[in-house]
Order: C-alpha cells, then sequence, then structure tokens
C-alpha cells in the first residue's frame, strides 16, 4: 500500500439542489484510462474521499497519475477525471472529485478514522461565552477523528457537559488547536466515551489532518482487502 499528499478540495455553494447518494456508483463497471491505456474494473469503495476501484490491472498505474473514470452506474454514466492516491493488491484508491458535489452527496458529513494520540483541554466557555483557562489542563485519550469531529476517552468529568465548548491541543504526530463542543457521551467500563463537534483554530492545519485520515482510510482498505483475500 503506497498513498501520496492530497490536495485540499473545495465544496459546492449550491444548497438547495436534490442530490443523489454516491452509494449509486457501488459496484458498477468502471472504466480507467491513462495515456495509451484503457481498462475496466468495478467500483467497490465510495467512502469519505476516496473511491476504490477494483482492477486487475491495479500495478500499472503510478502515484499521482492523473486518470479518467467512466462509471456505468443506475443514476446513468458518469464521468469525471481524478488522481491516484494509493495502490494496493488488486485496487486503486482516486481521491473523489470535488466536481462531484454538483451531481451527489453523502449521509455522512466526514469520514471517521481510528487514531492514536492526545487531547488537552485548556480553556472552557460557559454559557455566558466567558472562556476561562481550567485550574489545571484536562488529559484525554483520542480514539477516533475525522474532519470535523473526534472521539475521547477519560474520567466523567461534569466540567465538559457543562461547557458550551472547550478550547484544546491535540496531538496526533503534529499537533493542532481546536474547539470542542459535546455530542455524546457513553460509559464504558471505568471511562466515558465523549464525541465531540471539532472546529480547527488554524485553516492551515486542515491539510495534514486530512492527509492523516485519507491515509489511515487507505491502510483500512489494505486490511481489509488482504483479510479477505486470506479468506478466499
Amino acid at each position: 500500500m503506497q498513498p501520496i499528499g492530497a490536495p485540499l478540495r473545495k465544496g459546492s455553494s449550491n444548497q438547495e439542489k436534490e442530490y443523489l447518494s454516491l452509494k449509486v456508483l457501488l459496484h458498477c463497471r468502471t472504466v480507467v484510462e491513462k495515456a495509451d491505456f484503457v481498462t475496466t474494473g468495478v467500483m467497490t469503495q465510495v467512502e469519505g474521499e476516496l473511491f476504490e476501484i477494483e482492477l486487475n490491472e491495479f500495478d500499472l498505474f503510478e502515484l499521482g497519475e492523473t486518470v479518467k473514470l467512466t462509471v456505468y452506474s443506475p443514476a446513468g454514466i458518469q464521468s469525471f477525471q481524478s488522481i491516484v492516491f494509493a495502490k494496493y493488491e488488486g485496487a486503486i484508491a482516486i481521491f473523489q472529485p470535488p466536481a462531484l458535489s454538483d451531481r451527489f452527496q453523502e449521509k455522512r458529513e466526514f469520514y471517521r478514522v481510528n487514531a492514536e494520540g492526545t487531547v488537552r483541554i485548556l480553556r472552557a466557555a460557559s454559557d455566558d461565552g466567558v472562556v476561562r483557562p481550567l485550574p489545571e489542563p484536562l488529559e484525554a485519550e483520542l480514539f477516533d477523528i475525522s474532519l470535523g469531529g473526534l472521539g475521547i476517552r477519560m474520567p466523567e468529568s461534569p466540567l465538559i457537559e457543562q461547557a458550551s465548548r472547550l478550547e484544546a491541543v491535540v496531538q496526533l504526530g503534529f499537533a493542532f488547536d481546536c474547539e470542542l463542543a459535546l455530542v455524546r457521551r457513553e460509559r464504558l467500563e471505568h471511562a466515558l466515551h465523549y464525541g465531540m463537534r471539532m472546529k480547527l483554530l488554524d485553516a492551515e492545519m486542515l491539510r495534514p489532518l486530512r492527509a492523516f485520515v485519507l491515509r489511515r482510510q487507505v491502510e483500512i482498505q489494505s486490511r481489509s482487502r488482504q483479510a479477505a483475500g486470506k479468506k478466499r
């Protein structure tokens, strides 16, 4: 499995249009073209910002290479260009082209992946909106993350549940500052799992975070394909 870096994508400004689900592209015959070569495969994943196409000739494609896809779906023939982000046994992964947001949508806003790291909560805002430093920072264990949220594990904390928002530093091999807001809680054994909505305080940190999520997604798919191959 070999991933490359990820460019930033842009969202669609058309908010009132009715969209098809990307799932309509799943299991559809997909023609993949590059310079002087054409082959046919099957669309096997449309999760997050990556598409996976199962191909016998996967090893003939290079990372970063531009390809044209033609998908023969129940919603009609869909053609678009993209870039090969990764390749692994029997498949290639490409970026979901931003132009597809004009035609399709995903029910899940952001793709969430397992992650190991720490979250250090430094400040909390009460209902009056005043942000105050904590007497002592709270340490939490990070267990999953997306571009718009994260999950943490820590002892029960009334402060987290009472604050309207929190300011924290996430350490994920790289560090970034963010604002957090509690969305859900779940008790597991001796700790609580908190689901948080997240807003990056530095927009430049979106690039490394997005690259992390994409790489982890490819790793998950690679392991899944390897496990499936061993069962055959």
